[in-house]
């Protein structure tokens, strides 16, 4: 009978404050033995029981409950000083809905597949067959028609605007032909001075541990004079790094710059002739993750879905390499970061990790929604804690945004997981029972911006990054209410919008033009078009093209015509927007024809 196995032990007190490889033998390791050190090994802590067997509504439960204890330091009427003693400890290993899953196998299903009428995809079919350009139908396909599944669109019930889309149809085709293809901007000028401007007021505006930018300061602040010497030859991560965090940098100068459109479309060319060769070469690394998280909102803003979702891809592998899925797995189950590398990190360098899975994880659910892709994080893929909101544990009241930020969008992502889980099988839900799901969904969400008064936040912030954060969380909200009101089974039959639907619509887009009236944000937004307001664009189009009787028709028609401006005039400055302003274009002109006199 062999002897039992000696017990593993964790790395020893001295490579643990080192941070370095221990081989864990008894009585004293290799590193300790070398030098003649003294070696102790602390007893491993007991192992909590795992979660996994609990039911999954009380794992849903459990996360609820921890998060809300997470939110309470965080309020904005509390005194940073009673935030200090939080308890941001989270043992559930994965979340799944409480929602009975109908398939057997737990693969997530994009949403096309199922939720697409016979007469929505043969006019969608009829209008993109017409264009000839295989990257335009994509584009169209991937950043406008997707939007429509969401919300069931009564606009293919519409002769005058189906017409009006198939015109505009012809004219992205003829705007391709003339536009050709890899057409570049000549270099502007671009001092050295206002380059590094620009880099100190990114770093300026971004202090928070969560996202930490992983090259130094001063090294992306000598690029500028780097770039001149003719030998030296900048890798394609750093460039990738350094040309965003400029673009980020531009939009946040309160001084205006000559020519700043044209710096900002060209930084933006710069990156996209990178991003072939960076994606050939991408190692797991946190400099190549942290581009992973820039180029993802890069090409989102360029209307390139299909490039950011691939990346989003990218992303997730580097993650899972470095361990962002299993921070909070025991020492010794197979694939532990503790495991691959022999040491053991700090809390703060766990919550970071944490921090960025957990964003990770909300882009998922933002691209199964918005574009209904299929999870590339399935539910039990990944053990990981929520972290603590300050990371550090010290309570700033200049990072106080980021942290409402973080807890609210993560119980809007925790919605939102339930919603994504019950539409993969909604097809064998009961009528009946689907629809008092979703008041149970869109009551959460109702919830939560009454929780975190999303609707005031907004004008309590102080700064535009705070204001992006606050306006997130709003958008999101107004979104998943549209979306979570048009799922249900009795409005998809119906031929009228309910009414509190187009009064989310008209609010979102309200709050929109507010933030975009600002000189600042003139040449950057169509992502939050693309995430968050073409779903209220489309619903206001519907409802002005519907029979009206209410008195909201000409602000609704106004709010229409001036998206549809800020389209046009940011695709002025950026030729790869056209295809998406010629939809706008079309359906502003049928909502503003129908309620002419003339109409």
């Amino acid at each position: 009978m062999s002897s039992p196995k000696p017990p593993q032990h964790i790395s020893c007190t001295r490579c643990q404050s080192k941070k370095i490889r221990c081989n864990r033998v008894q009585p004293r390791c290799d590193k300790c033995e070398a030098i003649g050190a003294d070696c102790r090994y602390l007893p491993r802590k007991s192992r909590t029981k795992k979660l996994s067997g609990l039911p999954d509504k009380d794992i849903l439960l459990n996360i609820l409950d921890r998060l809300e204890r997470l939110e309470d330091h965080c309020r904005l009427s509390r005194d940073p000083e009673d935030s200090k003693d939080v308890s941001c400890s989270m043992t559930v290993s994965s979340v799944y809905s409480d929602i009975n899953r109908l398939r057997s196998t737990g693969a997530n299903v994009p949403h096309d597949s199922q939720s697409e009428s016979p007469k929505r995809q043969g006019v969608v079919h009829s209008m993109l067959n017409g264009i000839k350009d295989d990257r335009v139908r994509r584009v169209l396909s991937s950043n406008v028609f997707c939007h429509l599944r969401n919300v069931e669109s009564r606009l293919f019930e519409n002769e005058t605007c189906v017409k009006a889309i198939e015109a505009a149809m012809t004219e992205v085709e003829n705007i391709e032909k003339r536009r050709g293809a890899g057409t570049v901007i000549d270099p502007p000028e671009i001092s050295k001075e206002a380059a590094k401007r620009w880099v100190n007021l990114y770093y300026d505006s971004y202090q928070f541990e969560g996202f930490r930018v992983p090259l130094e300061k001063s090294f992306l602040l000598s690029i500028p004079d780097l770039l001149e010497i003719r030998h030296v030859h900048l890798d394609n991560t750093s460039q990738i790094i350094y040309y965003n965090i400029i673009i980020q940098g531009i939009l946040l100068d309160p001084d205006y710059y000559q020519g700043r459109g044209k710096v900002v479309q060209y930084l933006y060319q710069k990156c996209m002739m990178l991003v072939d060769d960076w994606l050939g070469e991408l190692q797991n690394t946190p400099a190549d993750m942290f581009a992973t998280f820039l180029m993802i909102s890069m090409t989102l803003e360029g209307c390139n879905s299909e490039l950011s979702i691939k990346i989003f891809g990218h992303a997730c592998n580097i993650a899972r390499a470095l361990g962002f899925f299993s921070v909070d797995a025991p020492p010794e189950e197979p694939g532990s970061w503790l495991e691959w590398n022999g040491e053991s990190e700090s809390e703060v360098d766990k919550n970071r990790k944490r921090f960025e899975f957990w964003h990770l994880l909300r882009v998922d659910c933002l691209f199964r929604l918005s574009f209904g892709e299929p999870s590339l994080i399935p539910g039990g893929s990944w053990k990981v804690n929520f972290p603590d909101p300050t990371i550090t544990g010290i309570d700033n009241a200049s990072t106080r945004f980021i942290q409402i930020h973080f807890l609210a969008s993560m119980r809007l992502t925790l919605v939102l997981m339930k919603y994504l889980d019950l539409t993969d099988g909604e097809s064998n839900q009961d009528t009946d029972v689907y629809d008092k799901t979703m008041d149970g969904l869109i009551a959460e969400v109702q919830l939560i911006m009454s929780d975190w008064n999303a609707e005031e936040l907004v004008s309590t912030t102080t700064n535009h990054v705070d204001t992006w954060f606050a306006v997130d969380i709003l958008f999101s909200s107004y979104k998943m209410l549209i979306v979570f009101s048009q799922s249900k089974k009795c409005n998809q039959d119906s031929h009228v919008l309910p009414r509190h639907t187009v009064d989310i619509a008209r609010k979102s887009l309200k709050v929109f033009r507010s933030l975009m009236s600002m000189a600042l944000h003139t040449y950057w937004g169509i992502s939050l078009i693309l995430l968050h307001q073409f779903i209220p664009f489309f619903i206001l189009c519907t409802d002005a093209m519907g029979p009206r009787g209410h008195d909201e028709v000409e602000e609704d028609l106004d709010l229409v015509g001036w998206l549809n401006d800020f389209v046009e005039k940011v695709a002025e400055e950026r030729p790869e927007l056209k295809p998406i302003a010629a939809i706008t274009k079309a359906l502003a002109i049928a909502c503003q024809q129908i309620h002419s006199p003339a109409g």
